[in-house]
This record gives structure tokens, sequence and C-alpha cells, in this order.
């Protein structure tokens, strides 16, 4: 029994996934030279903190794909990120990798001014490590030369072009 186990590595079970995605990362870094690669297979959760209006809004948007196609009832709000991900960057498909030494360009406390009636909430949602990059190259470029640009303002950004891609409320309107 001693024998199996000492050939073998101890399980320390989801530690040991996490650690997977990210040795595949790491390799394929080193494969690409300079070149950042970032792994589409490795989800992480990704945290919001914003008007709870947007949040009612994906969920609107979710029940409209479930109602749309009856093969759609697994869709869900990461779902829908992920496919106003993938809208936005075919509208802004030249966002450029921001400097290695910004991390993450949302961590300074770069708040809105808003409405004290405003209520916000938390939310989160699981996205691969590679749209989590583009989102961040994607407030950095709007962040350039000072300006203010938060994850919440690129929720609302990711939101607007998803009701125009499906025309939400003109659908809604006409029941």
């Amino acid at each position: 029994m001693d024998k199996k186990t000492s050939k073998r590595s101890k399980s320390r079970g989801l530690d040991n996934l996490q650690s997977a995605g990210s040795d595949l990362q790491e390799t394929n870094k080193k494969m690409q030279g300079k070149e950042k690669e970032f792994s589409t297979e490795n989800n992480v959760i990704f945290s919001f903190r914003v008007n709870q209006g947007l949040i009612h809004y994906i969920k609107k948007i979710r029940l409209f794909k479930i109602e749309e196609k009856t093969s759609n009832h697994l869709y869900s709000e990461s779902d829908v990120v992920r496919e106003g991900i993938e809208l936005l960057r075919k509208t802004f498909p030249d966002v450029p990798q921001r400097p290695d030494d910004v991390e993450i360009p949302t961590r300074r406390g770069r708040g809105l001014n808003r409405d004290p009636n405003t209520i916000m909430s938390n939310t989160s949602f699981t996205l691969s490590d590679h749209d989590i990059n583009w989102i961040y190259n994607f407030i950095y470029d709007k962040q350039k030369g000072g300006g203010r640009y938060t994850k919440e303002e690129f929720l609302s950004l990711l939101i607007k072009h998803m009701e125009m891609k499906f025309m939400i409320n003109k659908k809604s309107s006409k029941n």
C-alpha cells in the first residue's frame, strides 16, 4: 500500500484542477515566446458590483433566449455575458494588450459618482481567462489618458449591444 501512494502525488481535490489550468497557461506562454496565450477552457469566477437594473436585464436576456428556442433551457447569465463579449470583440476587434505592469486596471477604486438611491448588487459570472483578459484590456484602453471606465460601464455597454442584436425591447413591446 505504501508503494502505491508513494508513486502518485496525493490528490488535493479542487486545488489540483486549479493548478492544472495555470500549468497549461504557463506552458502556452513559454511556447509562444513573448506573445501571451490564455486558456479558453480555464473558467473562473469574475465578480462585478453593479446597478441592480443591469443584473435584472441580464436575466431578461437569458429568459428571452430560453423562450426563443427550447433547446436553450440551460442558457445561463454567464452565457449571456460570454455571448456579449464575443459580440463586443467583433465590434471592437483591435483592442490592444495592456502593459504587463498593469495586471488589473480596475483595482484602484475608479468608482462613479452615482445617485444615492441606486441599488447596487454583487454578482459574478463564470468566464474564461481569455475573456477576462480581453475585458481588462478593453477597460484599460478606455482609461487611456486618465479617463474613467469601470466594469459596470463595460457591462452596460455589453447589454446595449446584446439588446441591439436581439431587439429585445422591440419584440417585448409588441406582445
